[in-house]
């Protein structure tokens, strides 16, 4: 069982116990290609058996979500699990938000939420707050590509986000409240696409859990199919076999990070970089 499933993830679970429980199901390598808070839902995609060689290449994929900030509060973790360690006034109107909102559609450096899983030193961003430790964060460039304002009902408001990977709706959040003057923190937050795979194609996680080994084999997507995303390239048997030793080669395609490099008989074989005229292999698949 080789591919990749797409998992609706509930409320108050860490992404960490998701995989655990699909994997004791499964009976197979398990990964995922990013975490999803513990009080956030949403679409989560778990690499199965061989997928978990290629999980580099789903985390890069751009992200969708729906969140809720309140105005006025700051928590401690940016979210509704925090404690509230600021209070202001809010004196904004529903068309200045609408402005604050918009201006950040574009590129930013965005600081993560001191309680995120980012490693400093080897240790989580987070262990180190538990502790009471300010943890040294360094600011990331993110890109937001839209912002679309689905709810204001002051001091909430309800946005969708499309951004790049690795970007913080947390700390978005607080951001947007910040240039309010406010502050704010994340109440809700759910991940509605990855990619070009949305949440409505995924399985809620209960379901998939009391499913037989059958019905999971049919909702499992092919690695073929999975990694839609990307470019392919066919070699002849001679070229097929060479790259499955490692071997890099000439070919005349563009540049690209990553590609499908599929045999004569369209068997995905691997992932191939195309860079300067070659054809080198990133992952082996067989």
């Amino acid at each position: 069982m080789d591919g990749i499933v797409l998992v609706d993830k509930p409320i108050f679970i860490t992404s960490s116990d998701l995989v655990q429980k699909v994997k004791k199901v499964l009976k197979e390598k398990v990964g995922h290609t990013g975490t999803l808070d513990y009080a956030a839902n949403g679409l989560m995609i778990l690499t199965v058996g061989k997928g978990t060689r290629l999980t580099q290449f789903f985390q890069k994929l751009d992200k969708e979500y729906i969140a809720t900030g309140k105005l006025g509060e700051i928590t401690d973790t940016y979210d509704s699990q925090g404690k509230v360690v600021q209070t202001t006034s809010v004196e904004i109107q529903q068309e200045g938000l609408k402005k604050v909102v918009a201006s950040f559609v574009g590129s930013y450096d965005q600081l993560p939420p001191p309680y995120s899983a980012k490693r400093i030193q080897g240790k989580r961003a987070y262990q180190l707050a538990k502790k009471g430790i300010n943890p040294d964060l360094k600011p990331v460039r993110v890109h937001i590509h839209n912002i679309e304002i689905l709810k204001v009902d002051i001091p909430f408001f309800t946005i969708k986000v499309s951004c790049s990977t690795g970007t913080y709706i947390r700390s978005l959040i607080k951001d947007i409240g910040d240039k309010v003057g406010c502050g704010a923190y994340m109440t809700e937050l759910r991940r509605t696409k990855v990619g070009g795979f949305r949440v409505e194609e995924a399985v809620e996680l209960d379901r998939l859990l009391k499913m037989e080994r059958e019905e999971i084999e049919r909702v499992v997507i092919p690695l073929e199919k999975a990694l839609r995303f990307m470019e392919i390239i066919n070699l002849t048997e001679n070229y097929a076999k060479r790259f499955k030793h490692g071997q890099k080669f000439e070919v005349n395609m563009k540049s690209v990070d990553a590609v499908r490099v599929l045999d004569q008989q369209d068997n995905l074989i691997g992932i191939g970089r195309l860079e300067d005229g070659m054809l080198k292999p990133v992952v082996i698949l067989g």
